[in-house]
C-alpha cells in the first residue's frame, strides 16, 4: 500500500478524514432502529430542513424537505434521511445488484460473519448471498430493510486492521 507522504494535500487546506455515508430511506425510524440494533449506532443529532434555498443550492435540489439523523458508531458516522419532497424518481435500491454503477454497499468488519449474518436476519435484513470463505476471508452480502447492500466481512489481513488507520492509530498512541 502506498500512502501519500502527508495527509495535507494542499498547503492552504487539509483533508481531515472521511465524514460519513448517507442513506436515503423510506422509513426513518425503522432505519434508525435497524442500524442501532445491527451495528450499535446511536443518534448523535436530529436533522432536517424545509424551505431552505441555501441547502437546496448546496445539494442540487429544489424545494426539498427532509428529516434525518446523524448516527455515531464504533469508528464512523452514518447519516439517514427520509425526503418528503421531491419525490423519488430513481430506481429502487432493492432492484440494483452489487455490480451496478455507484455506491453499492456499506461494509462492516465483524468477528464472526455467520453469527452476525443470522442476527441481522432477525432484525429485518434480507439475504443476497450466504456466508462464504475464500482465500481465508469470510464475507457475505445482505440488504437492509430498504434494499441497500451491506457487506459483513472478517478482517481480511493485518493491513486492514482499523487500528492502523491514520487518526485512529494516533488516538491509540495517546492512551
Amino acid at each position: 500500500m502506498h500512502r501519500p507522504p502527508s495527509w495535507q494535500l494542499r498547503p492552504e487546506a487539509m483533508i481531515l478524514g472521511f465524514a460519513h455515508p448517507a442513506i436515503v430511506v423510506s422509513d426513518l425510524e425503522r432505519a434508525r432502529d435497524f442500524y442501532s440494533k445491527a451495528f450499535g449506532f446511536w443518534v448523535l443529532s436530529d436533522e432536517g430542513w424545509s424551505d431552505s434555498p441555501e441547502l437546496d443550492a448546496a445539494i442540487g435540489s429544489h424545494d426539498s424537505k427532509c428529516r434525518g439523523y446523524m448516527l455515531a458508531g464504533h469508528n464512523c458516522f452514518l447519516e439517514l434521511f427520509v425526503f418528503a419532497q421531491p419525490s423519488q424518481t430513481g430506481p429502487d435500491p432493492a432492484a440494483l445488484g452489487p455490480h451496478e454503477l455507484g455506491l453499492r454497499h456499506l461494509s462492516f468488519f465483524v468477528d464472526a460473519v455467520d453469527v452476525e449474518y443470522k442476527r441481522l436476519m432477525t432484525l429485518g435484513a434480507q439475504p443476497l448471498g450466504e456466508p462464504q470463505t475464500s482465500a481465508g476471508i469470510t464475507a457475505v452480502y445482505l440488504r437492509d430493510p430498504d434494499g441497500n447492500i451491506i457487506e459483513l466481512c472478517e478482517c481480511p489481513s493485518p493491513d486492514e486492521d482499523l487500528r492502523k488507520l491514520p487518526g485512529i492509530s494516533s488516538l491509540q498512541e495517546h492512551h
